[in-house]
Order: C-alpha cells, then structure tokens, then sequence
C-alpha cells in the first residue's frame, strides 16, 4: 500500500481511496487485483483476467488508473499497459467510467467498479471511440498468451504471477461475475448518443499476425465504398445547389428592367404632387395678404 504520511488524512478522496485498497486487500477474486503505488495513492495498477469463452480468454491485462483530487464526486482515467487487441496501449480510453464521460460517474462506484466496467467492455466494439481498437479474433488470441508472461516496467509485477490460473475452480466465471455482480455499473455498454446515432462505419485497427505490435490504421472495402456515396451525394446537391442560384440570377436579371421602368413612373408623380402643393399653399397666403391689405 501506498505511503500515507505525505497525504492530508482528512481528504475525502484520501479517506476513500485508502477504504477501498483495504476491501480490494481482502477480495479473493481471481478475476482482477489492484492496488496504489507505492509513492503515489492516486495512481493504482491493476491485472484483470480475460473474459472466458471469448477470444482473451487465458490472458492477464495490466493497466493503470489515475483518480483526481476530485475522487470519488469526478471519474478516473483508465489505461492498457500490456497488448490486448482491444484498447490502444497507455492511451486514456474513453468509456462511460471514464474522465471522458463525467456526466454517467456515480459517486458510490469504485476502483472495483472500474475493474468490473472494463471487463465488460472487453468484449464490445470500439466503435470508434478514444482509444479503442479492434483486433481479429486470431490476433487477440496470440496476444492473450502474449499477455501472461507480461511485466510492468513501473510496478515490475509479473501479470501471472499477480493473478495466477485457478486450478481449483473455485471461482465463478468471470463473464457470471460481470453480469450478476451487484456493484456492476448499471448502464448499457453503448453510450446514448450511439443509440441514437449509430455509427455505420467503424474506426477500427486490424493487422496481420507477425505485426500485431506495430499497427497500423486501415480501412475497409465497405468504409471506401460508402465515403464514396458520400461524397457522389455532396457532389450532386452542390451542383443542384448552384443551379438553383444561376436560376434566381436569371430570374432577377429578367425582373431588374421592368423594376427600373417603374421606378420613373413613380419619381414623376410624386414631383407633380409636390409641385401642386406647394403652388396651392402660395396662392392662400397671396390671397390673405390681399384680404389684408385691401
């Protein structure tokens, strides 16, 4: 556990943190473990055990968390350390537990909460968001071997040793545990702009198997061909769009000399006018100054 002499003991965020790396001390789940640095109570290391029956099963993922002053009323920032075909690596990933997301963050969730929401996005589509990657299958599976004999260069904890195999059993499996747990985050695993505004075209990664670690972003047939479309149909309004002006200056052109025709006409009657008011107003003065005068 982290040293605690140089921390305000009185910090909520404090008080919390320390809570819960004594409750995380004593949880013997086999599915994911964490604690602070040694130096630093905000900066946490965790393993997590790949989901069962999907294509990371058997593999050890280390990552780290790092919780704002402002824990546990603001969000921690979550990133991969160890290659996962999921997740960009030591890039902050954008989740609904995430800093990128404050408007989903409970209070009441936890470092426990964070473990359990990552296990479960482990097996979603990135679709395109902030640090998320979508290996092949096969991929994933060559990096979940790659993954147990992993080492962090910062903590130097071994990802098998710091969550070795079950070979009792005697723990559930961990797809049971994200599903039925009572402390999993109650929200879909797909933000609510996405449900409403689905994302047809992925930004997804894919690489071929001897080049899993140095990847490189690539677009897919069906990408090209609706960017495309899109672009045929932006072609097309703007062309309908710049007839449509042609036309009005067309049209204006034809109206201009029928207006300046008019124009004349009006000038003409409103100095007839003028000139009749005022010959009728010097024709009454001259005619009081006569009554006058006579």
């Amino acid at each position: 556990m982290a040293n605690t002499m140089s921390y305000n003991m009185r910090s909520p965020a404090v008080k919390r943190l320390l809570q819960e790396a004594r409750e995380l001390q004593q949880d013997k789940c086999n599915d994911y473990t964490a604690q602070p640095l040694e130096d630093n109570l905000f900066e946490w290391h965790f393993v997590i055990r790949g989901p069962d029956g999907t294509e990371f099963e058997g593999g050890r993922y280390h990552g780290r968390i790092l919780l704002p002053s402002e824990y546990p009323f603001k969000p921690p920032n979550l990133m991969l350390m160890t290659p996962n075909g999921r997740f960009e690596l030591n890039k902050k990933i954008c989740l609904s537990i995430t800093g990128y997301h404050p408007e989903y963050w409970l209070p009441a969730w936890g470092i426990r909460t964070v473990l359990l929401g990552l296990l479960g996005f482990m097996t979603t589509k990135s679709n395109g968001a902030i640090g998320g990657i979508d290996y092949t299958e096969s991929e994933r599976k060559i990096l979940a071997q790659r993954s147990r004999n992993w080492k962090c260069p910062t903590c130097e904890l071994n990802n098998i040793e710091t969550l070795p195999d079950d070979n009792n059993n005697n723990n559930n499996n961990n797809n049971n545990i994200v599903k039925n747990d009572p402390d999993m985050p109650q929200f879909s695993f797909v933000y609510e702009e996405q449900q409403k505004n689905p994302i047809i075209a992925n930004s997804s990664k894919s690489v071929n198997s001897t080049e899993i670690i140095n990847s490189e972003n690539t677009t897919s047939s069906d990408e090209q061909q609706q960017h495309h479309h899109q672009q045929q149909q932006q072609h097309h309004h703007h062309q309908h769009h710049n007839q449509n002006q042609h036309q009005n200056q067309h049209q204006n052109q034809h109206h201009n000399p029928q207006q300046q025709q008019q124009n004349p006409t009006l000038s003409q009657v409103s100095i007839y006018f003028i000139d009749a008011g005022i010959f009728i107003l010097v024709s009454i003065v001259i005619a009081l100054l006569t009554r006058k005068f006579s």
